[in-house]
Order: C-alpha cells, then structure tokens, then sequence
C-alpha cells in the first residue's frame, strides 16, 4: 500500500538534496510532506511545513524578526521545539508513517527532535555527518528507535557519494514504511516491562519463565541510563499493561552521578502516575557505575568495589549514600495511584551483594532499607524476604503477588 514519508530538513542549505530524497521515494511509489526547517531563506519549492509554520509551533510568530536578532542559539531552540511540535500534529492526525532527516549537527538536532516526539515503532532515518566519531548520540537517539546514518561526506550538494547514500536512506525508510502498521501489533498475551541487569540476571530470567507460562509477553529492559527511561517513555505510551520493576540501579548510580544513572529524574514514576500495576525490588540500587579503576581517586578504591571490566568499575554505595537513595525512591512511589508492593531481599540486592562476596554490606542495604520504610507511604506494602534477589525463593513470591494484581485490576 502507498504511504506517505515525511522528509524534514533546513532547505536554506539542503534543498537540493531533500529533493533528490523526495523524488526518490516517489519513484518507490509512496507520497511525500516536506519540512522546512532553515532560517534564512525561501526555498525555490513550497514545502507542506514552512519554516514560518516551524517557528510559530516553537514559540515564535515572527521568524524574521528573529533571525535579524542574530542569536543563532534562540533560532536553533525555536525550530527544534517546533520541527517536534509540528511531527507530532501531522502524525496524530495519520498525514505520514514515516520520517526521514538529513543534517549536519545542527539539521540533526533538529530532525531528531521531530523524531522523538514520535512514538517508538515509527521508521526514522537521519542522513547525518555526525552519525561517527566522538559526537555523543544520546542527545539526538533519546530513548527513541531512531537510525542514525553516518552522510561520510559533507552534505554540501549532490555528487556520486551523496547520490548513493542517499539512495540506501530513501530505499531503506521505503523498506521500513512498507512494513509499518499504525500501531504496534501487540499480542493477545498481556504486556509486562520488567527492569534488570547483568548483577540480577538470574532472577529476572526466572520472572520471565514464570510470566511466560502465565500467558504474559515481558519485554526487558536495560538498565544502563537509557533502559528504564525508554521504559518509562513505553509506560507513558499504553504500551504495557503492568510493571515488574525489581532493578532499580538507575536511581542509585543517578543519585550518585555514575555512568549508568537514569538520563532523566523521573525513573520509577511512570507507573504509579498512570495507576497500572507494579510490583518493586531494589535490585542493584546499591552501586554506582564509574570508569577504569586506576583513574578513581583513592578513597573510592577504598571502598568495596569490582573491576567489571578495564573501563567500567562497581563501586559500592556507602551506607548515609543509600539513606539518600532510600528517600529519594519512597518519594517515587508515593506518586502511586494504582496498585504498588515492595518486596525487600535481605540477603542481597544483587549477585556481588551476598555473604562471602566483594560488595557484601548488610548494614548497608539496611540504612537503604530503613529510609525506605520510614518515607514511604503507610498504604504501601512492604514485604520483606530472608533470602537473595536472585534466589528462587526471592523470584517466585514476588511474580505471584504481581500476577494476582494484573489479574484484579487488568480485564
């Protein structure tokens, strides 16, 4: 079936080449809605999107009097926000199922903007000259299914390299919109999220058997900084049904400024705000992530710590830090409106975190503990188990009291 790919680009500076993009598409077959997001000048075309309808979604209702401003960072901000605005207009409205971008820096902040208003599931390809190197890509992927294409040359003109990779962009975005449907086709099974990571594997691994037999789909996430808040984005979304949140490191190692600390501050509310059910276990919330041992400073290789590997070190969090991150997550879950339980493993809240094991710290996991409790809100069940997360005896408890609450509340 023919669809429509939206192409979003600065035409002041691009236009010959988003109209080589678009006349590709059209070759596929498919239609296409331009946008323009350059400041400069009239295109010699009249997009679907005008960079004056650009500026007035971001904030801006006259573009020249802006621009003659001179502040190139205003005029950036103006048409990220509103390239972002306008995206999510035409595509509530069913105009495209598809985005392509080209850019430098500039033209991929913009395009990414749009993209991530979008929600996951939807193709999105940008056609970048930042796409390699040392740039940071968190800032233009987000938590977003978005592909990032690296243009090799400049994308200054059309010559024989840009022409083919070019090519590979549009045959790649018709490819992806070929196979789009609408909505993310979700099985018959309900959803679940689940959090986990590398120190809780063997646990979560056993939720998802036992879900799996009680005709859940799990979809796990990562928690590495990025994992939870795409999972939080996925919440927001209606994309799950219930939330089986037992790795909660994302909080600790933000708490402490780590390298895997949540990339935004709202991890572990999506839930509790939007009342579906969630059941919560503090695993690997007793670490921080930090970077090659030998660079440390010397009271921080004093603590319990493990070389994870030559980049990534596991050091333990002290026990007035994990006071801190107690409070900070009973803050979390008192924004709950729906069903909540805290299940609590004594002996451990990850693998290293057991006797006989580099970061066993029970008095530790008790000041964690205790904060907890004490913030937490009185209607908030806590239970609390003699055992290691990762234990059967920790697992099987906990999925039953999260299957018993999807089964009361979810139809």
């Amino acid at each position: 079936m023919k669809k429509t790919i939206l192409i979003v680009g600065t035409f002041d500076t691009k236009e010959d080449v988003i109209l080589f993009c678009r006349d590709r598409i059209k070759e596929r077959g498919h239609d296409v809605l331009l946008m323009d997001t350059g400041i400069l000048r009239d295109p010699t075309v009249t997009p679907d999107v005008t960079r004056f309808q650009v500026a007035k979604a971001g904030g801006a209702d006259n573009l020249d009097a802006l621009v003659a401003k001179g502040d190139k960072g205003n005029c950036m901000q103006v048409m990220i926000h509103g390239a972002a605005v306008e995206a999510a207009r035409l595509y509530k409205i069913g105009a495209f199922q598809g985005i392509l971008g080209v850019g430098g820096a500039q033209g991929t902040a913009i395009c990414s903007s749009a993209m991530q208003s979008l929600p996951t599931g939807v193709p999105k390809i940008i056609v970048s000259t930042v796409a390699s190197g040392h740039a940071t890509f968190g800032p233009f992927v987000g938590t977003k299914d978005l592909t990032l294409m690296h243009s090799v040359a400049d994308i200054q003109g059309l010559n024989f390299l840009m022409k083919r990779i070019l090519t590979n962009a549009t045959g790649a975005i018709c490819g992806m919109v070929e196979v789009f449907e609408e909505e993310m086709s979700q099985s018959r099974k309900r959803t679940v999220a689940l959090s986990m990571l590398g120190t809780t594997t063997k646990g979560a691994l056993r939720a998802i058997e036992i879900l799996g037999d009680h005709g859940f789909e799990v979809v796990a996430f990562h928690q590495n900084g990025t994992g939870g808040i795409a999972m939080e984005d996925l919440i927001r979304e209606k994309a799950f049904q219930g939330v089986l949140d037992i790795n909660l490191h994302e909080i600790g190692d933000r708490y402490y400024g780590g390298l895997h600390g949540a990339i935004r501050a709202d991890r572990l509310e999506a839930a509790g705000t939007l009342g579906i059910p969630q059941v919560v276990a503090p695993g690997s919330i007793n670490y921080v992530v930090l970077g090659p041992l030998e660079e440390l400073p010397a009271e921080i290789r004093a603590r319990k710590l493990i070389v994870h590997n030559p980049t990534l070190t596991l050091v333990r969090l002290t026990p007035e830090e994990l006071r801190g991150v107690g409070k900070v997550t009973a803050k979390k879950l008192n924004l709950s409106t729906g069903p909540t339980r805290v299940f609590i493993p004594l002996r451990g809240f990850c693998d290293p975190d057991r006797e006989g094991f580099p970061h066993w710290d029970p008095e530790g996991n008790q000041a964690f503990i205790e904060s907890l409790e004490e913030g937490l809100r009185p209607d908030i069940p806590v239970v609390t188990l003699d055992v290691h997360i990762n234990d059967q005896d920790f697992i099987d408890p906990v999925v039953r009291e999260f299957i018993t609450l999807m089964n009361e509340t979810v139809c």
